[in-house]
């Protein structure tokens, strides 16, 4: 009897967490309607999807992928929904995926969009509108599939990640979001691994700043860490693990500088929680 009232209480707890999302019904636009069942992806079969790119959601911290297929006179638009475990995670899949934005004034949530694809971020959830034809004629009913797809979606908490980026000199749209080596490679190669630690649970920031202002760095990563202690952990982790491409020109317990394979300074600082990184300096660091 116990057994069978888990497994009632699991099911009530799935075709909940199903219900909470409703996706735009036909005639959303006139004309358009579902071709195809809704399909569902969890952790396990994402990467039946996802053809080399499921490790990065992954990492971010994905949990279920829904993907509807719309379709009118020949043509066919597909939405799909990626349902991360909070905005954070959200976001950072967005800044990965968004390129240059490019957004429609018309859609009210952070986005970046073309005639064959629109990304969007709200909440816990991340969102591909896809136009395979890239018929520019298709635009607008990919603009309300967008919208209506958006006004069953929670608001979410704000993301507060990005403040721990200073401001002066920050290149605007060059923010990005980290949250295990995946993610950090696309910025730099400090080592093999998951060489700070990071785990799929630990965030880091990453943004530009121009060079040309503040010639002391031209692109800094900062990993704020639950603990002290953990910091240390990670620090430590990465002087271990250092690539040894990178040459090491000072080193201490809290700091250590080198120069790169292209003859460029970095720099990691521990301070408390937190470690600070710059990288691609053009002169050595003070």
């Amino acid at each position: 009897m116990k057994k069978q009232f888990i497994i009632c209480f699991i099911l009530f707890f799935v075709i909940e967490l199903m219900a909470d999302i409703t996706l735009p019904k036909d005639n959303f636009v006139k004309g358009w309607v579902k071709s195809g069942q809704t399909l569902r992806f969890t952790k396990n079969d994402l990467y039946g999807h996802i053809n080399g790119g499921a490790e990065l959601f992954l990492e971010f911290g994905f949990n279920e992928l829904l993907v509807q297929r719309y379709e009118k006179g020949g043509e066919e638009i597909t939405l799909e929904i990626y349902i991360m475990d909070s905005p954070d995670a959200a976001l950072g899949i967005y800044l990965m995926k968004c390129g240059n934005e490019t957004p429609i004034k018309d859609i009210p949530v952070r986005n970046s969009a073309n005639r064959y694809q629109f990304v969007l971020a709200k909440g816990d959830y991340f969102i591909l509108v896809n136009s395979f034809s890239g018929n520019e004629a298709l635009i607008p009913v990919m603009v309300e599939l967008a919208k209506n797809t958006l006004a069953a979606i929670p608001q979410g908490n704000p993301v507060k990640l990005l403040e721990y980026l200073p401001k002066e000199n920050l290149v605007a749209g060059s923010e990005r979001i980290i949250r295990g080596p995946y993610a950090l490679q696309s910025v730099f190669t400090f080592g093999e691994g998951d060489i700070f630690k990071l785990g799929g649970k630990i965030f880091g920031v990453v943004g530009e700043y121009d060079n040309s202002k503040a010639k002391a760095f031209c692109t800094r990563i900062i990993i704020p860490y639950p603990q002290e202690e953990d910091a240390l952990s990670a620090y430590k982790n990465f002087t271990a693990k250092l690539d040894p491409y990178l040459k090491i020109i000072n080193k201490s317990e809290k700091e250590l500088i080198f120069k790169d394979y292209s003859a460029k300074f970095g720099k990691v600082k521990l301070n408390n929680n937190v470690i600070e990184i710059m990288i691609s300096l053009s002169e050595k660091p003070e």
